[in-house]
């Protein structure tokens, strides 16, 4: 149901949307991905998911469908709302969920907005299997780079030693994914250097 929507953006602000439908103006709550997409009087075609709840009916706006299959299966897990799920990949994109689950790098799931400590580490704990069994992992692998995101491989000595100098994980992310997209992709960045750029 409601797979996909096609319009005209009419409302924008931040992570939401209203896509004027034939007539109709749908709010959808973005991924940051989706987002960039949306551009204010242009015509724009997300993948969504239609969430019913409690609370209402919501409906998620994706970029393209790895996105949407990462955010089904992650409220699959116990504790994770749509909202919680939306908001990581407003944070992260699929490749670097996929990188911190396989890394069980909790620390950089709880920085995002509404994730604890126990959330992250369950998140942690029931994507894993997940990954590989619902294919994401070569999903993810398969999707051609764009540069927006960093391959966390490898990685984690890096935000760590980061974090030890006073940077949050999301600041240390950030400096990480700078220095990598100046050396390049294809470079290897060893670990010292990458703390000294920073």
């Amino acid at each position: 149901m409601l797979a996909s929507i096609k319009g005209t953006v009419i409302e924008k602000s931040d992570f939401t949307a209203v896509v004027d439908c034939n007539g109709f103006g749908v709010e959808l709550l973005l991924t940051r991905k989706a987002e960039t997409m949306c551009r204010l009087n242009a015509p724009v075609t997300l993948y969504t998911h239609l969430q019913v709840s409690d609370a209402g009916l919501a409906l998620y706006g994706f970029a393209d469908d790895l996105e949407r299959q990462m955010f089904r299966q992650m409220i699959l897990i116990k504790g994770i709302g749509g909202k919680v799920a939306v908001a990581l990949l407003q944070h992260l994109s699929p490749s670097e969920i996929v990188a911190a689950v396989e890394q069980n790098d909790a620390k950089l799931l709880t920085a995002v907005p509404g994730v604890g400590k126990r959330t992250a580490e369950r998140i942690c704990f029931e994507l894993a299997d997940r990954i590989n069994t619902k294919g994401l992992k070569v999903l993810v692998q398969s999707m051609p780079s764009t540069g927006a995101h960093t391959d966390l491989a490898g990685a984690s000595g890096v935000l760590d030693a980061l974090e030890s100098l006073g940077f949050d994980r999301f600041s240390a992310l950030d400096a990480y994914k700078t220095v990598k997209s100046q050396h390049g992709d294809g470079e290897d960045l060893d670990e010292n250097e990458a703390i000294m750029s920073c």
